[in-house]
């Protein structure tokens, strides 16, 4: 067979690539994947990545450990060897963790299988250490075992988990990605934690690398490459899942924005203009009562006023049904409750600062959500921001609200103001304050309110029934 003396001739750049493949693996998830994702599988993704950078590392060490013996003392080379296998040890543990944290609700025995496999391995590293065997018997022992009781069942647990994981997920797309990372992963428990060097003890004395090599003149290391590379793009394809939800998710926003300002503006043209109308009608009627001597005319009179008064009452229902509904908690209460939505806590780290001195109005509770709701909402719409602060502070007679984000942000005067803008200065002037943004591109964005202290200030509020039929 020609090809096997080519894989020979090339056996460096094979290993090579072969790291290449799994260290682009963890790169790629590492780089790609959303850390705030509502999506399980982004936070668990992680020990992939640790898994394939680590895998990467070892299999490039192949390569360079051998040249650096000609000029490394012996002991340097034993480090560098140990180091190696550990790394290799690791890598196989991180995708044993991995393959449990995809499980949900684990059983308690394979908690201690997770536990028990690694420290038994650390338990062996040392017994080998104490007996003191050569270098070369003590990489075959060490790396045998990893791939048995660590590659091996993290190969196949995490196929368990991904396959199962895809079956939940609505796209076809991304759960068809999914499967193929986990039929690549029970392929990888094949040539990785089967097919190792040969052994005198089962089942490395039946099937193990010299007798694939033999067979089809292939060195394992280029099916495992092969693999890898599959594993890679399905995961890389997968992650594209993370960028779909938070685009969804932001559209949402969006919308959901744009549903609740026409809504307030319905609302406020129906106040203004036919509720304000409809009331003069009714002082219209209720004055030409005095004037009409007809019973009919005056019965007649009388049935138009109660058709307008359920007119009326039938207004301020709609008026009510389209406003958002009034905040229940404290402010405490309500700012956790808004920061730990999906919609903000899986795209951001937010933190959270109120100043116990800082009394507020349980009218005002209202305006200070809408505010923080619009800011964070602004952040994670436009700022690419990764973190956010919220803090609500007394300083002097005033009480000061701020929303700090980490994001891009942008040159103040170059932006349009919107219905977003335009609802955060109608909440702080309802609030009596006044709202200022600070913002340099690459500094961040510092959104400000201040108003006085709750006994120093005088809310704005929509005039009541009885207000707009007084004038």
């Amino acid at each position: 067979m020609f090809w096997k003396e080519i894989f020979a001739l090339n056996h460096i750049i094979i290993l090579s690539i072969y790291g290449q493949v799994f260290f682009v693996l963890g790169l790629a998830i590492f780089l790609q994947s959303r850390r705030h994702s509502r999506l399980k599988l982004a936070r668990d993704l992680r020990w992939l990545a640790l898994f394939g950078i680590l895998h990467g590392m070892h299999e490039w060490g192949q390569v360079f450990i051998p040249i650096q013996t000609d000029y490394l003392p012996a002991f340097a080379v034993t480090l560098l060897l140990m180091a190696q296998i550990f790394l290799l040890a690791a890598s196989f543990a991180a995708l044993l963790i991995f393959g449990y944290v995809l499980v949900d609700q684990p059983a308690p025995a394979l908690h201690w299988l997770v536990t028990g496999l690694p420290a038994g391995w650390l338990l062996l590293a040392l017994t080998i250490h104490l007996v003191g065997l050569d270098n070369p018997a003590r990489v075959h022992v060490l790396t045998t075992a990893a791939r048995y009781f660590l590659a091996l069942p993290g190969s196949l647990l995490a196929a368990r988990g991904l396959y199962r994981y895809s079956y939940l997920i609505a796209d076809a797309h991304y759960g068809r990605m999914l499967r193929w990372a986990a039929w690549s992963l029970v392929a990888y428990a094949l040539v990785a934690g089967l097919i190792v060097a040969p052994a005198p003890f089962f089942p490395a004395n039946l099937l193990h690398r010299e007798l694939l090599l033999d067979w089809l003149g292939v060195p394992v290391e280029v099916f495992r490459s092969l693999v890898g590379l599959v594993l890679t793009i399905s995961i890389i394809r997968a992650l594209d899942l993370f960028e779909t939800e938070v685009d969804r998710l932001i559209e949402k926003m969006e919308i959901d924005g744009v549903r609740a300002s026409e809504r307030d503006r319905i609302g406020q043209e129906i106040h203004d203009g036919v509720m304000q109308g409809t009331y003069s009608v009714g002082l219209i009627l209720d004055s030409m009562a005095n004037h009409i001597d007809n019973p009919l005319a005056s019965q007649r009179l009388l049935q138009a006023q109660q058709v307008l008064e359920q007119v009326i009452l039938g207004l301020r229902r709609y008026m009510t049904s389209l406003r958002s509904h009034p905040p229940t908690g404290t402010l405490d209460e309500e700012l956790m409750a808004l920061i730990g939505e999906a919609r903000f806590r899986s795209l951001l780290d937010i933190s959270l600062e109120i100043d116990p001195a800082a009394s507020v109005e349980k009218r005002s509770i209202g305006h200070i959500i809408g505010l923080v709701q619009e800011a964070l909402s602004n952040v994670v719409r436009h700022a690419g921001a990764s973190q956010a602060k919220v803090r609500l502070a007394l300083a002097g007679d005033t009480t000061r609200l701020t929303i700090e984000d980490n994001g891009q942000g942008f040159v103040i005067h170059r932006v349009a103001e919107g219905y977003g803008l335009l609802t955060m200065r109608n909440h702080a002037q309802l609030l009596g304050g006044q709202l200022t943004i600070d913002s340099a591109p690459d500094r961040g964005t510092i959104v400000c309110v201040a108003w006085p202290q709750a006994e120093r200030r005088h809310m704005k509020s929509l005039p009541t029934e009885a207000e707009a039929r007084n004038g």
